[in-house]
């Protein structure tokens, strides 16, 4: 016996329909037109549906079309943004490599710097020699 026939065999003993046969189960599935659901169901839902707006295949292509050209259109802005600021990019790099290497900023710094340290290392050598 496979599990839903041994639950319909329990409700069967539960309620104590001893009317229905053992050939004669209870299902739900036996009324005479097949389906679930009332005559006046049905017919609301196929009003229903008459006057729901569904959209025809032309329309539908041509709002496909429509949705093309302006996915279009925002590609293009953003190639055309993607460009300008490239091109700025590049500008600011050749303004910066137009320089060379040898015209940094801190040029003259670098030169006491120097003269520091080695005016530490005189004075750290007279100092071992007394």
């Amino acid at each position: 016996m496979g599990k839903n026939q041994a639950y319909k065999a329990m409700q069967r003993a539960r309620l104590g329909s001893s009317s229905a046969g053992p050939d004669e189960v209870e299902d739900g599935m036996s009324q005479v037109d097949g389906s679930f659901h009332s005559p006046e169901w049905h017919a609301a839902r196929l009003a229903s549906l008459k006057t729901s707006h569904t959209v025809t295949w032309e329309e539908y292509k041509k709002k496909q079309k429509e949705e093309e050209i302006r996915k279009g259109e925002l590609e293009a802005d953003k190639d055309k943004m993607m460009r300008e600021y490239r091109a700025q990019l590049d500008a600011e790099r050749a303004s910066k490599l137009a320089h060379g290497r040898n015209h940094s900023s801190s040029k003259s710094s670098r030169k006491t710097d120097k003269k520091d340290k080695d005016l530490k290392k005189r004075s750290s050598k007279k100092r071992k020699v007394t």
